[in-house]
């Protein structure tokens, strides 16, 4: 159902295995989508309209703005000049290696934006390069280029690290858990399949996953889910059942009810197309 709304691949935009690239992109509008990697962008000219999970704000110059697979968005041009921009697609092992570097916190914070990232630009155009020109090394290069960039983007955004005690084994597979479920949310996964991924029971994964979150499994994988349909409620012309489907809910009315538990209103108030009968 998620192909209601268009939908990036890594597989289709990553040809060679380097584990990025970039993309010198002309754009005028780009209609909602999503995708299954991580997204950086840096805008050099021009100015749009960003909308992302359903909240806009202007971008220009300078702009920049790293995505994850959780996230939805759409870029609207203001005036005549098209928006010229750098777009990398970041395979998300590569990404994830430079996530648990910077530490829980950086996992969590998503979507990162600033509006002062222009002096990446020589990263970008030498990860560019890099990238169209593999040799010898290059994947090595690539991925150091790509933590070079995260890294000076987290600083801007002020994802804080926190301490960083070393973790046992047991830790770093519910990590890698975490991180499949904000992946495939709108997949029909189950405790069990996820459990498996952190080479534990589901009982005791349940567990551990609660210890480790401060929330329970089903309930973060619901909250997860509801971001992503009430951004896509928000930012799409999608019908409150098509929301349902795409966002990984199997029933309207366990939606509906889920929905306004979290957000105290019905799915159907928070549409797009009902935000723009109560604005006239």
């Amino acid at each position: 159902m998620t192909d209601l709304i268009e939908r990036y691949t890594v597989e289709s935009l990553l040809p060679v295995d380097l584990g990025a690239r970039v993309i010198r992109q002309r754009l005028s509008s780009v209609g909602v989508h999503w995708h299954d990697y991580y997204e950086l962008c840096l805008v050099l000219s021009g100015a749009a309209e960003h909308v992302l999970n359903g909240e806009s704000r202007t971008i220009g110059a300078g702009s920049a703005f790293l995505l994850s697979p959780a996230d939805l968005h759409e870029i609207r041009v203001l005036g005549p000049e098209p928006l010229d921009c750098y777009n990398t697609v970041i395979e998300p092992a590569v990404m994830e290696r430079q996530l648990e570097a910077l530490g829980p916190a950086a996992v969590h914070r998503f979507p990162w934006r600033a509006d002062d990232f222009g002096a990446a630009e020589p990263d970008l155009r030498r990860l560019r390069s890099e990238c169209e020109r593999p040799r010898p090394g290059s994947r090595l290069l690539v991925e150091s280029l790509v933590a070079c960039l995260v890294v000076e983007l987290a600083r801007r955004c002020e994802v804080d690290d926190g301490p960083r005690p070393g973790r046992p084994p047991s830790e770093e597979h519910l990590r890698d858990a975490i991180l499949f479920v904000d992946r495939h949310f709108r997949e029909p996964i189950t405790l069990a399949d996820v459990a498996s991924r952190a080479h534990l029971s589901a009982n005791y994964f349940s567990e551990r996953f609660r210890h480790y979150t401060g929330t329970p499994f089903q309930l973060y994988l619901q909250e997860r889910r509801l971001r992503f349909a009430r951004a896509l409620l928000a930012a799409s012309a999608l019908s409150v059942s098509e929301v349902c489907h795409a966002s990984g809910f199997n029933s309207l009315s366990h939606f509906g009810r889920a929905y306004r538990r979290r957000y105290g209103a019905a799915p159907s108030a928070e549409t797009a197309a009902a935000s723009d009968v109560t604005e006239a």
